[in-house]
């Protein structure tokens, strides 16, 4: 079944590091097992050809690979939760005890206690010891008296230790007292970015299921039972139309606002790897692209990665047109920078808690303005201007009356 993995791969991308790791080979086991179940075949070549030929059957497989690819991130991410956590407990433990020891040292002097005396008088032995032993190994002539010789050398030695002891005992321990509170902050600090992004990487893992399509089911008919995505789905292919190859347009062949890369993507297939013979089927698969198929592409490759469900009425609709219209990720960047956070393009707890508590008519307003200040900055806007000013106007007027 290992024939499998790179199709897997090719699928899931994010599943190469996870293989990798795994030295047991669970992981990739699992993961040649699930294209086996989903394709029906061992055969890599003719799992392939199934998938090119099913969308909703890739869909499905794409859905599969990617909660396996979650499962595995968790326990990833909690074994190396788990491994900081240990450090730091050990660390936790050596600085109590080097502050325990360091209070009852400092209580039995405040106390008048003669045991107090006893580090510092054991210190003042060692070093006299040692520079005496030191002074005599130099003045004394032991190259025919090896027995004292030996006895000497093994003196010093042991008293160099000693003396190494008492050294780090009085002028390292506070260094390293305030190395250890370092270090003690520092895996602090480490435990809890290890915990936030592995919440990131858990949320970017949900999403990318999300973004796989819906669940393991053939594609959904038109409605879709979302009524928030029904709504601004009519929106956006009432805006898009039907087939059309305009010689200016960067994304060339659509249909329905699907490009022809977009559909390569969809079906499991490089564009710019297909035969001309290749090439010409897809144009013809794009130009039959049903509205149900078109929702279910919306659906998984926009409308969910930029969590447009949780957004309040009528930004939702304007994240989704414009994300429709100029890429997720751009679209997502402008609500950002609209609701006032940092625009990383990725929308998630900061940027939904900014957009809940901002005007949502001065949100649209802006987003808006920003949206035409974009198409005015391409250099083909005196081709299509007039028509993204129209839409713009019309999608903003929609998504006002949707947020009252």
């Amino acid at each position: 079944m290992l024939p499998l993995i790179p199709l897997a791969l090719s699928i899931v991308p994010e599943l190469i590091k996870m293989i990798a790791g795994d030295k047991a080979g669970a992981v990739a086991t699992t993961v040649a097992n699930v294209v086996q179940e989903v394709t029906g075949t061992p055969d890599a070549a003719e799992a392939q050809r199934k998938l090119a030929a099913d969308p909703a059957l890739a869909a499905q497989l794409r859905v599969r690979l990617a909660e396996i690819a979650l499962e595995t991130q968790k326990a990833m991410d909690l074994a190396a939760e788990q491994q900081r956590q240990a450090e730091l407990a050990a660390i936790q433990k050596a600085l109590e005890n080097t502050q325990g020891a360091r209070s009852t040292m400092v209580d039995l002097v405040k106390s008048g206690s003669a045991i107090a005396w006893g580090a510092p008088l054991v210190s003042a032995i060692v070093t006299a010891g040692f520079f005496i032993f030191l002074i005599v190994l130099i003045h004394t002539d032991l190259a025919n008296n090896t027995t004292v010789a030996n006895v000497i050398n093994i003196t010093v030695g042991a008293l160099a230790a000693a003396f190494a002891t008492v050294v780090n005992f009085w002028l390292g321990s506070s260094q390293g007292s305030r190395d250890k509170d370092a270090t003690n902050r520092s895996l602090q600090e480490a435990a809890l970015n290890l915990t936030a992004s592995s919440a990131d990487r858990t949320e970017r893992a949900v999403q990318a299921i999300a973004a796989a399509g819906t669940a393991k089911q053939a594609a959904p008919a038109a409605p879709t039972g979302d009524a928030k995505f029904d709504k601004c789905l009519a929106v956006v292919l009432e805006s898009e139309g039907g087939f059309s190859d305009h010689p200016r347009d960067r994304g060339g062949a659509t249909n329905l606002g699907i490009t022809l890369r977009t559909l390569a993507d969809w079906q499991g297939l490089k564009l710019d790897e297909l035969t001309a013979a290749d090439k010409d089927k897809l144009l013809a698969d794009l130009k039959a692209l049903t509205r149900r198929e078109a929702a279910e592409i919306y659906r998984a490759n926009y409308w969910l990665p930029m969590r447009c469900g949780d957004l309040p009425a009528g930004i939702d609709l304007m994240v989704f047109d414009f994300g429709v219209n100029a890429g997720p990720r751009r679209s997502v960047k402008l609500l950002q920078r609209a609701a006032g956070v940092t625009d990383d393009g990725s929308v998630g707890p900061k940027t939904l808690a900014a957009v809940m508590a901002a005007d949502p008519s001065a949100m649209i307003a802006e987003m808006a303005d920003e949206r035409l200040a974009y198409y005015r900055s391409l250099d083909n806007f005196d081709a299509f201007g007039a028509g993204w000013t129209n839409r713009t106007q019309q999608v903003s007027a929609l998504a006002r009356a949707m947020s009252g």
